[in-house]
C-alpha cells in the first residue's frame, strides 16, 4: 500500500505510525520534518492527554444540581503548593509574555498557534473589533465549541489560554476559539476602546459566541475564563440575548462578581503581610505598560476606570461599576454557570465568592464553589487531575452533539 507524505504526517501526528509503517520509513520521514512541525506534533500528543472525560455526556433532562452533585464527588487532593506559592508557580510561564502583550509594539509575538488555527477579526456588540484565533475540525462532523477568555493583562496567546484551547481541540475533539478582549492583546491594534472590568468585555464574548454559532460545524458553545476573564464571562451570561445563547455552559475560575471592592483592592498598595503585596508591583507595572503615556494622568485602576473609561462610553463611574458587577445581575442568568474560587487566592479575596454565593442563592442555574486551596486560578498545579475532571466533566455534560 502506498502512502502520501501528507498521510504519513497525519499518521505520525496521531501516534499510529509504528503500527502502520516500516520503522526505517518512519524515522526517515521524521528526520525530514521541519523543526516547527515536529514541535507541533509533540504538542498535539501532549495536549491530547489532558482533561480526561470522567462524567461523560448526559442524555435527556439536565440540571446544575445534578452535574454539581456528580462533580463534587471528585476529591481535591491538593499538594503542598497553595496561595502565593501556587499562584507564582502557575504564572511563571506567562510573566514575561504578559508584559510583552501589554505593549502594542510587542503584542502577538509569542506562542504562535499551530497551523490548524485561523486568525479572525469579529465585531463586538458595539462594533469594537476583536481579534481571535479559531480552530475548527474539517472532517464534516458537527461538534461542540469552547471559547477561552484570558485574565487581566493576558491575551489569547499566553499559555494560560493556550493550554486549555489546545487540550479542547486535540484532546476532546471540540471546535475552539481564544479571543483578545478589547484593550488587550492584538485587539488593541484595531481599536482604542478601553476595558471596563467586565461589562463591555461580556459583550465581546457574546459576539464571539454568536460567531462560533454561525459556523455549520458547531452545535453548542461553552465559555471558560479565569480571573478578569471569568468576571467577563459572568457579565456575558447576564447580558446575552437570547438568554440561553451560551448553551454549553460557563466556568469562571477565580473571578470577581462585585467590581467596586475588587478594583479598590488592586488599586491600593497593601501592607507587606498581605498576600497581594507579592503581586501588586507586577500589576502596576503591566498597568503602566498598557497605558503608556496616559499612566501619568491616572494613579491606579480605580481612577482610570472612573475618570477615563466611564466618559469614553458616555456613562458615569457608578454605571461602569454596576454593569461590570455580574453578581448584581445573577437573577438574569439563564445558562449553566459554575463559579470556582479559593480561600487562599492572593488576588481575588474570598469575600467575592461569598458575595456571589449569596446573590445566586435563588437561581438554580448558578453554583458557587469556594475551595480551601487553589491560589489564583492555579488549580492546574494544586491538583491538575481534579481541575481536569471538573472542566471536561462540566462541559461534556452540557455539550450538544
Amino acid at each position: 500500500m502506498a502512502f502520501s507524505k501528507k498521510k504519513l504526517s497525519a499518521a505520525l501526528a496521531c501516534g499510529i505510525a509504528p503500527m502502520t509503517f516500516p520503522v526505517s520509513a518512519m524515522f526517515f520521514h521524521a528526520a525530514s520534518l521541519k523543526k516547527k512541525e515536529r514541535k507541533q506534533i509533540a504538542r498535539r500528543l501532549r495536549e491530547g492527554d489532558r482533561y480526561p472525560d470522567l462524567i461523560g455526556r448526559q442524555e435527556g433532562s439536565k440540571s446544575m444540581a445534578q452535574i454539581s452533585e456528580r462533580l463534587k464527588l471528585v476529591p481535591l487532593n491538593s499538594n503542598m503548593l497553595g496561595g502565593i506559592s501556587a499562584t507564582l508557580y502557575f504564572s511563571m510561564a506567562d510573566v514575561i509574555p504578559m508584559m510583552l502583550e501589554s505593549r502594542r509594539s510587542t503584542c502577538g509575538v509569542i506562542y504562535s498557534y499551530p497551523r490548524e488555527f485561523e486568525r479572525v477579526i469579529i465585531n463586538s456588540e458595539d462594533g469594537t473589533p476583536i481579534c481571535c484565533v479559531v480552530g475548527v475540525h474539517k472532517d464534516g462532523r458537527k461538534r461542540p465549541a469552547l471559547i477561552m477568555v484570558h485574565g487581566l493583562f493576558g491575551s489569547k496567546s499566553v499559555w494560560f489560554s493556550q493550554q486549555v484551547v489546545l487540550s479542547a481541540y486535540y484532546g476532546w475533539g471540540y471546535n475552539v476559539m481564544a479571543l483578545d478582549l478589547r484593550f488587550f492583546g492584538e485587539s488593541k491594534l484595531y481599536s482604542d476602546a478601553p476595558g471596563t472590568g467586565g461589562w463591555k468585555e461580556g459583550q465581546d464574548i457574546i459576539a464571539a459566541v454568536k460567531y462560533m454559532k454561525s459556523l455549520p460545524e458547531v452545535t453548542s458553545v461553552a465559555v471558560m475564563g479565569g480571573s478578569y476573564g471569568g468576571a467577563s464571562a459572568m457579565c456575558a451570561a447576564y447580558q446575552s440575548e437570547p438568554k440561553d445563547l451560551i448553551d454549553g455552559g460557563i466556568i469562571s475560575w477565580g473571578g470577581y462578581g462585585y467590581l467596586p471592592d475588587q478594583v479598590r483592592f488592586i488599586s491600593t498598595l497593601p501592607v507587606p503581610t498581605n498576600p497581594f503585596f507579592t503581586f501588586y508591583l507586577f500589576f502596576m507595572g503591566c498597568f503602566a505598560l498598557t497605558l503608556g503615556g496616559k499612566v501619568k494622568e491616572y494613579r491606579n485602576f480605580e481612577e482610570y476606570l472612573i475618570k477615563y473609561v466611564a466618559p469614553y462610553y458616555g456613562v458615569d463611574g457608578e454605571t461602569i461599576l454596576e454593569k461590570s458587577s455580574a453578581a448584581l445581575h445573577f437573577d438574569e442568568v439563564n445558562v449553566p454557570l459554575l463559579i470556582i474560587n479559593s480561600e487562599d487566592d492572593p488576588i481575588i479575596p474570598a469575600a467575592q465568592a461569598l458575595f456571589m454565593k449569596e446573590r445566586s442563592r435563588s437561581n438554580p442555574n448558578i453554583d458557587v464553589w469556594l475551595t480551601k486551596k487553589g491560589g489564583h486560578c492555579a488549580y492546574a498545579v494544586v491538583d491538575k487531575q481534579w481541575m481536569s475532571h471538573i472542566t471536561r466533566g462540566f462541559f461534556n455534560y452540557w455539550a450538544k452533539v
